[in-house]
């Protein structure tokens, strides 16, 4: 197998997206002083959040059900770093997306939502799990930068083509 499947291809692609979509949600809300409108983003928030997780397991369902490419390098440390860096981004967008459903949990946002009362918004600086969600989040960020790093040096310098395997339209 040279490629990746064309459904593991796209739900990669798709999670790449709504994490960034998640991410710029997230941040406005962080940012936002109107809480009318944070009412009306965290339901978003928490849907493209639930929606990462689904299909990140999906995904690790479909990387093995369809098999995946043999290693890309020569060099077997290379590739133990590569295998880790993926079962790393896959379990820190887990978490990410699970501290998420326990911030909203634990942090009364749920009931200002049933309520529709956007003065029941809590000061999420006091929820713990919060701090773990934006933890997660910055190791998430770390590994896609690095992630991101390799396959435009795979790209550009070794001139392997290595991102042929993860693109869904083959070229």
């Amino acid at each position: 197998m040279k490629q990746y499947s064309k459904r593991t291809a796209f739900i990669h692609w798709l999670i790449f997206l709504l994490v960034i979509a998640a991410l710029y949600l997230g941040h406005e809300l962080d940012a936002s002083k109107n809480t009318a409108q944070k009412l009306a983003m965290f339901p978003v928030h928490f849907l493209i959040g639930d929606l990462v997780l689904l299909l990140v397991l999906l995904r690790i369902y479909f990387r093995k059900k369809d098999g995946e490419p043999a290693p890309a390098n020569a060099n077997p440390l290379l590739n133990k770093i590569a295998a880790v860096t993926h079962v790393l981004l896959n379990l820190s967008l887990i978490a990410v997306a699970v501290s998420g459903v326990a911030t909203a949990a634990t942090s009364g946002v749920i009931e200002a939502l049933k309520k529709g009362d956007p003065n029941l918004i809590p000061d999420f600086d006091k929820v713990n799990a919060k701090e773990f969600h934006e933890l997660f989040i910055g190791i998430m960020l770390l590994l896609v930068a690095f992630h991101v790093g390799a396959a435009l040096y795979h790209q550009f310098v070794v001139k392997d083509k290595l991102l042929r395997r993860i693109m869904v339209r083959r070229f």
